[in-house]
């Protein structure tokens, strides 16, 4: 392969780690979200949990379909892996010194 096909490559892979990134930058947010609408309740009487998901972005009040519901959960269990494949390679890496 020649350099020019290998920064192709890199490129992509670089790509693919960013929207990763995000997703887990996104996914650590709304966490956040849920955590301070706890807190809020333990502080406030006025305060309550949401009774259902609180998803970001949607601008309407529409109830979300099976599919869209799916593929949330989906992206989700992704990012869930990838942060414990990571914590897990990290974890390995420091016993083994």
């Amino acid at each position: 392969m020649t350099p020019r096909a290998l920064n192709i490559y890199k490129e992509q892979q670089e790509d693919r780690e960013r929207e990763v990134a995000v997703m887990q930058d996104i996914s650590a947010w709304m966490n956040g979200l849920y955590v301070l609408k706890a807190i809020g309740c333990v502080l406030s009487k006025k305060a309550s949990y949401p009774e259902k998901h609180m998803i970001v972005g949607n601008e309407h009040s529409e109830e979300l379909t099976e599919d869209e519901l799916e593929e949330i959960i989906d992206q989700n269990t992704q990012i869930a892996a990838a942060n414990f494949a990571a914590w897990a390679n990290r974890a390995n890496n420091t016993d083994s010194r």
